[in-house]
């Protein structure tokens, strides 16, 4: 069962009915009062005339929109005049409190409803709650409205949190780089194997001073290489042409060959033994070592004409081994002693050229004028003597000790 309307949709029905014609202010002011003040229920009297049969009630019909109502109105209206009067001798029966919603207007008023039961008593509604409703102005339709165009307006955009711009990596690759190139080339000098070209006890050069210290640091193993006999020279003379001689007697020609034959012998050099080769080569150590003290030196005595190496100088002349010993040498070594380490010495066998290899460990002692120290040096000595046991070349090829003290 439908839900009867309420009073206040039966209020708004009924202004409808009046903008549209259908109903006049009048009528409209008495539905109205009687929809908000209804009158208190009278008791029930059996009627001077018998009624009619109540007529049977008439479905509800739907509500239809103000739009189509307004649409049906006939375009007169019939006066209010058609409506019956009511009977003034019995008691107009009370107006029920909710009228059921009217879809088309009619012109007589419809019969009186008979007396239902009375409903819960509801609490009155003040004048003043209704009151809006009466005097509510139409509003227009509600329509949609094109959003504002704000293309104009500036957009503000909150400014982001600061944030520390990213480091290139470009200056940590370069740091570290650096760092492990200095680290290699430090390995490097550290564990470098190469002979020691410096001079210890025999002479000093430019590099030696003060602010720099001798090598220290693992050497690589020697390798006792076998004698390599020396290149001969050749000296090539321009030809000459011989000379016009006259022709000498036969026995004259046998008589030179003859001589020639035996003064050949005394110019190749006498065979020595390995101990007698050891002793000559000790003892021209010795004289060297002793003469090498203090100056003057005579290199003449001890090398050949020309010498190959005298530690870093190379091709060089006993009169240029006497000027470099003079300027670097005997200035900076004061007091120097020099001498082999017993058991060391080792002589090879000789070669075609009749020159010998020999190998010694070297132990020297001198006071450093430029550190004011006593230094102490033991070094691997490779010489080699030409046949009439000369020097031709003499190296340090391995610093095995080098300590500075008092």
């Amino acid at each position: 069962m439908d839900q009867d309307p309420s009073p206040l949709d039966t209020l708004r029905q009924l202004k409808e009915w009046l903008d549209a014609g259908a109903i006049t202010p009048d009528e409209f002011k008495a539905l109205k009062q009687k929809l908000l003040f209804p009158e208190p229920a009278a008791p029930t009297s059996p009627p001077a005339e018998p009624a009619a049969a109540p007529a049977p009630a008439a479905p509800e019909p739907p509500v239809v929109v103000p739009e189509i109502i307004a649409a049906e109105v006939p375009a007169e209206i019939p006066p209010t005049a058609a409506v019956p009067p009511v009977p003034p001798v019995p008691p107009t029966p009370p107006v029920p409190p909710l009228l059921p919603p009217i879809t088309a207007p009619v012109s007589v008023v419809p019969e009186a409803l008979p007396p239902t039961p009375e409903p819960r008593p509801e609490p009155v509604l003040e004048p003043t709650t209704v009151a809006p409703v009466e005097m509510a102005p139409m509003l227009p339709p509600i329509t949609h409205t094109t959003a504002t165009d704000f293309s104009n307006e500036e957009e503000y955009v909150e400014p982001d949190a600061y944030t520390a711009p990213r480091k290139s990596p470009l200056m940590t690759i370069v740091v570290v780089a650096a760092v492990l190139a200095l680290l290699g080339l430090v390995a490097y000098l550290l564990m470098d194997g190469r002979g020691s070209e410096r001079l210890t006890s025999t002479s000093r050069t430019d590099a030696d001073s003060v602010a720099v210290q001798p090598e220290i640091g693992p050497q690589t193993e020697q390798i006792d290489l076998p004698p390599v006999a020396a290149p001969e020279t050749i000296r090539v003379a321009a030809p000459v042409a011989p000379p016009v001689v006259a022709p000498m007697p036969a026995d004259t020609v046998a008589t030179e060959v003859a001589v020639a034959a035996t003064a050949a012998p005394v110019e190749a050099p006498a065979g020595l033994s390995e101990s007698a080769a050891k002793a000559r080569v000790e003892a021209i150590m010795q004289r060297y070592y002793a003469d090498l003290q203090a100056a003057p030196f005579t290199a003449s005595a001890y090398f050949a004409p020309q010498v190959e190496r005298f530690y870093t100088m190379q091709s060089t002349t006993p009169a240029a081994i006497n000027a470099e010993l003079a300027k670097t040498h005997f200035p900076e070594f004061l007091e120097g002693q020099s001498s082999i380490q017993a058991g060391t010495l080792q002589v090879g066998a000789p070669v075609a050229d009749g020159s010998r290899v020999v190998t010694f460990v070297e132990d020297s002692e001198a006071f450093r004028q430029s550190r004011q120290e006593r230094q102490r040096t033991s070094a691997q000595m490779r010489v080699r003597f030409d046949k009439d046991f000369k020097i031709v070349y003499l190296r340090q090829e391995k610093l095995l000790k080098n300590e500075f003290g008092d």
